[in-house]
């Protein structure tokens, strides 16, 4: 189950988003996605995946995706969730995997 991270490129902290649907922020735009929980944690299925994106560390979002189809697929998904955030934020997002 691939696991990832989300820091600014900068290393300093992320600005704070405004509470409540986080879905508007991250969930992939080019990807059809259904969403299961937008709460304090935003839980997606897209495809065979559940994506799960939240807030752990200080400075740091992270990432799981459960059931992908492939590496690659669950690269491009955490890609485009970073890349959401940092538009959301108007920080540059970098990903980093943590496990496969």
């Amino acid at each position: 189950m691939p696991e990832y991270t989300i820091s600014t490129q900068s290393g300093r902290d992320w600005p704070d988003m405004p509470a409540g649907d986080l879905s508007i922020r991250l969930l992939p735009k080019s990807l059809q996605c259904k969403i299961v929980d937008d709460g304090d944690v935003l839980v997606f299925r897209v495809g065979k995946a559940t994506v799960s994106v939240s807030w752990e560390l200080a400075g740091t979002w992270y990432v799981d995706i459960e059931g992908s189809e492939s590496s690659g697929s669950a690269d491009l998904i955490a890609a485009e969730i970073a890349q959401q955030l940092g538009d959301a934020t108007g920080e540059q997002a970098v990903h980093h995997k943590v496990t496969d």
